[in-house]
């Protein structure tokens, strides 16, 4: 039992993105931005990601349920953190015709 908990608990963001896509591209939710709402679903999908790997390899460890909750959601964060500078630098450099 213990294991379906951390298994379910490890994939549920990931599981939810189609749903979240759903309701966006149906406009249950509306965020006001139009059919540009949906880019709003790809940090979403980076961070489920990247919580699902992290919490599987923490969970692989042997760490506890809500160390390593906590943890994947740390890791979640800093990836879409990394993820966005990395882009802003890219684009700086596109503007400044670098590229």
């Amino acid at each position: 039992m213990r294991r379906v908990f951390r298994l379910v608990l490890a994939v549920a963001p990931l599981a939810m993105t189609p749903a979240l896509v759903h309701l966006i591209a149906t406009g249950a939710l509306d965020f006001g931005g139009g059919e540009i709402d949906l880019v709003l679903v790809l940090p979403w999908a980076l961070w489920s990601v990247l919580f699902a790997v992290s919490s599987l390899v923490l969970w692989r460890r042997g760490w506890p349920v809500l160390r390593s909750t906590v943890r994947s959601a740390i890791v979640g964060v800093a990836g879409l953190l990394l993820a966005a500078v990395v882009l802003a630098l890219v684009g700086q450099l596109g503007v400044a015709g670098r590229f």
